[in-house]
């Protein structure tokens, strides 16, 4: 299988910033209590990172409709197409390693951008991470599967 890279990293600003402000940075921290620094970190709500491959703006485009790059709510976006694999499979992104805990079927924010959206995107809207090696993640680094489950 071939290594992909992170094209965008997204954090989700505080509340003393502004409410749900989504960023584009260049890099960010997480740990089992979610990405540092992010709205919802450390919350005591189990909140997982979402990595959108770069194949959900593909099959949006492919559509002709017209998303900006974010509105899928990803944490992570990746050039590599993930979305086979399964719960329990993990991956290294940078140095850190995360478990694939399912796919994202949160879609019921899309119908309001597109009412075809959600059927477009079944089974590839996102997949749903927990950090289990932490580490810095950057925009480049490289992403592996480690493990297929």
């Amino acid at each position: 299988m071939a290594d992909g890279k992170v094209l965008t990293l997204y954090v989700t600003m505080p509340d003393m910033v502004r409410v749900g402000h989504r960023m584009a940075v260049d890099d960010f921290d997480c740990d089992d209590n979610g990405i540092v620094g992010s709205r919802d970190y450390d919350d005591g709500v189990d909140k997982p990172i979402v990595l959108v491959c770069k194949k959900s703006y593909d099959i949006i485009e492919e559509a002709e409709l017209v998303i900006g790059q974010g509105l899928l709510m990803e944490d992570i976006y990746v050039d590599i197409n993930l979305y086979h694999l399964k719960a329990g499979s993990i991956i290294s992104i940078g140095g850190a390693e995360f478990e694939v805990t399912g796919p994202c079927e949160a879609y019921r924010y899309l119908y309001a951008i597109g009412p075809e959206l959600p059927e477009l995107l079944a089974g590839q809207r996102g997949l749903l991470l927990e950090p289990v090696d932490y580490s810095t993640i950057a925009v480049g680094n490289e992403v592996k599967v480690i493990k297929e489950a």
